[in-house]
């Protein structure tokens, strides 16, 4: 077999098995067509059919991607433009807004400093009365304090006066009630002070009488006391005298009436606060005390110094720190 026909036969054979190659060439070479089986006729007819179909399609496929590119530069346009108009939109806005914001801090810092304004002349007015009610209440307490020294001037001056008043007083505690009946007061209490004293002469009293308040007759209710005016202030200081030796007798401890100067209620309620230092004085053996008027007391140590107290605190804690109970 010649090397022609050996070619010849592979083409057939290519040709058979590849109907497509087959057309293709019979297409380009219609010499072969002719000499193509039906079958490969019959395909090559449909392959020229796919192809233009397909070439129809690669055009509608152009021509609809042409509109779709159109579509999209259209809306990318009509986005922009929207965009634009939605910023312009919001930027009139957010200008409009800056600028009422802006017109409302205006206001707000012209109230701002108004107010300020009046707080500033209200403080000046407030401080300028401050200032003048200071001085007013610096002169009044000048005045307070002045009237104050002056009340304790008149003070002291009034329970100086009712003290002298009362010099020549003494009360008498004891007394029964209406033993003076039959009497006046003057003449009974001026028999009673000289039999009870032991005294030489019946002494001039200017005036006798009871305290103040209800009669108290009812059992064990204490009488009420007399107060008594001397004439003469020496009859006074001698009542007085015998009637201390009278106390330091178990007679007259015992005895039913007791005599004491006619001191003022301050005077009383001074001395009245010793009560608890002379009641224990009287447990240390060997010392002498006694109050000094007006409201003074007075303790003197055996072999020691005399000591004087104002007040009942200094009294206690010398007392408890420095004597010795006897």
């Amino acid at each position: 077999m010649s090397n022609r026909q050996t070619r010849a036969g592979v083409e057939k054979l290519h040709a058979d098995s590849n109907p497509a190659a087959a057309a293709n060439k019979a297409t380009a070479n219609p010499a072969r067509a002719d000499n193509m089986p039906q079958w490969a006729q019959d395909m090559m007819s449909e392959i020229k059919k796919t192809n233009a179909e397909i070439t129809k399609y690669r055009e509608e496929t152009k021509t609809e991607i042409m509109r779709c590119k159109e579509e999209i530069e259209k809306g990318r346009k009509e986005s922009k433009a929207e965009m634009e108009k939605w910023a312009k939109s919001v930027e009139d806005n957010t200008k409009a807004q800056f600028e009422l914001l802006h017109e409302e801090v205006r206001l707000v810092s012209e109230t701002s400093v108004s107010l300020a304004n009046k707080m500033e002349a209200r403080k000046k007015e407030v401080d300028d009365t401050l200032n003048d009610q200071s001085d007013s209440i610096t002169s009044m307490e000048t005045k307070l304090k002045e009237l104050e020294k002056e009340m304790l001037t008149l003070r002291r001056r009034s329970e100086d006066l009712e003290a002298r008043s009362r010099r020549n007083n003494i009360r008498i505690v004891g007394v029964r009630e209406g033993a003076e009946t039959g009497k006046t007061p003057s003449e009974f209490i001026a028999g009673l002070l000289k039999e009870k004293l032991g005294l030489s002469v019946t002494p001039t009293l200017d005036w006798a009488h009871r305290t103040l308040g209800a009669r108290r007759d009812g059992a064990g209710a204490p009488p009420r006391a007399f107060v008594v005016r001397c004439h003469y202030y020496i009859e006074k200081e001698e009542i007085l005298k015998k009637a201390r030796e009278m106390e330091r007798t178990p007679e007259g401890r015992s005895g039913r009436i007791h005599i004491f100067p006619d001191y003022t209620q301050e005077v009383n309620n001074k001395r009245a606060a010793f009560k608890e230092a002379r009641s224990l004085l009287r447990t240390y053996g060997g010392v002498r005390y006694g109050l000094r008027y007006p409201a003074t007391l007075v303790i003197t140590p055996e072999g020691g110094q005399t000591k004087t107290f104002e007040t009942p605190k200094d009294a206690m804690e010398f007392i408890k720190k420095t004597l010795t109970p006897g």
